[in-house]
């Protein structure tokens, strides 16, 4: 019995099929049951009964899971420590981001990190809010910027920075210098889901002040989502930086929200119940300087401001 026979069983009684684990695997299905029959022939006992609805373990195969579970983390927490002991962060993180801040941040920090952390493979997933949260709480990424963190359980996170919101036009909107909050009310708006912080912070505050929002269009992408606005088929509202290039070309008009303004803050988020990997915790200063470096280049731009940190 060796570290391979331990994984491909949890793999089969995970997924509850010879088929699934080795398509997740990467093993032919001959070799892994081939693998199982000898495991099973060196400890005497059948351990996986094969039924009409899939691969489950026997009364002796459960004995053994739960040591197989515990055995393969502690394998995974010792190569862990080792790798923790080198001078310099390697290793693999995950990264999730919401589109409105992945527009701006992502191929800065991809430079820096390929110089800076040359032995950190750094994976992006872009998607909102909502399931860059519950890719945290499901172990599939390492860290996420977020908004609303405050109600997200299991989660640890830090401030960031804070940004103001406009109301995006198409380009031939006649609009005064600024909007109140409770004239977007009369506006066609194209809004990404309830899923989405940005949809969440809008919906709390119009609920907070009696309004009923006309959302024509509900579409889960920054380009299409300004895309629309753009033809006119309606207004959004979005953070100056997702739409600074557009609203420069005279593609969009971005107005400020007045009366309250509406400001969110974003948090660099990771899961409380797993421990930070040094390539994690490179990653993040890594990630913070840059923002920060954005923010200051952004600095004539009333509506973002960088939260001090110790």
């Amino acid at each position: 019995m060796n570290l391979r026979h331990l994984r491909y069983f949890v793999a089969i009684v995970d997924h509850g099929s010879m088929l699934k684990a080795s398509e997740a695997l990467f093993v032919a299905q001959s070799a892994l049951s081939q693998h199982m029959r000898n495991l099973e022939a060196e400890l005497g006992v059948q351990l996986l009964l094969r039924t009409g609805r899939g691969v489950v373990p026997t009364e002796a195969g459960q004995s053994l899971l739960g040591r197989a579970r515990s055995i393969l983390e502690q394998v995974a927490e010792a190569q862990r420590a080792l790798r923790e002991q080198s001078d310099t962060p390697q290793g693999n993180v995950a990264l999730g981001l919401p589109p409105t801040v992945s527009a701006m941040l992502v191929v800065p920090l991809i430079v820096r990190m390929q110089h800076a952390l040359p032995k950190v493979a750094l994976r992006v997933v872009e998607g909102m809010s909502g399931y860059v949260l519950d890719w945290l709480q499901a172990g599939q990424i390492d860290l996420g910027l977020v908004y609303g963190i405050q109600r997200a359980p299991g989660i640890v996170a830090t401030e960031l920075y804070q940004e103001a919101l406009f109301l995006i036009s198409p380009p031939d909107t006649v609009l005064e210098s600024s909007v109140p909050f409770a004239a977007l009310e009369g506006y066609a708006l194209v809004m990404p889901g309830r899923q989405h912080g940005l949809r969440d912070t809008i919906d709390r505050l119009a609920r907070d002040h009696r309004l009923s929002m006309n959302v024509r269009v509900e579409i889960d992408a920054l380009s299409q989502m300004k895309s629309l606005v753009h033809h006119g088929i309606g207004h959004t509202i979005l953070p100056w930086h997702a739409v600074r290039e557009e609203v420069a070309r005279g593609e969009l008009i971005a107005t400020p929200i007045v009366e309250p303004s509406i400001d969110r803050t974003i948090y660099v988020a990771q899961a409380s119940d797993r421990p930070t990997s040094p390539a994690t915790t490179a990653t993040i200063a890594i990630l913070t300087d840059c923002l920060r470096q954005l923010l200051t280049a952004a600095s004539g731009v009333p509506s973002i401001k960088a939260i001090p940190h110790s």
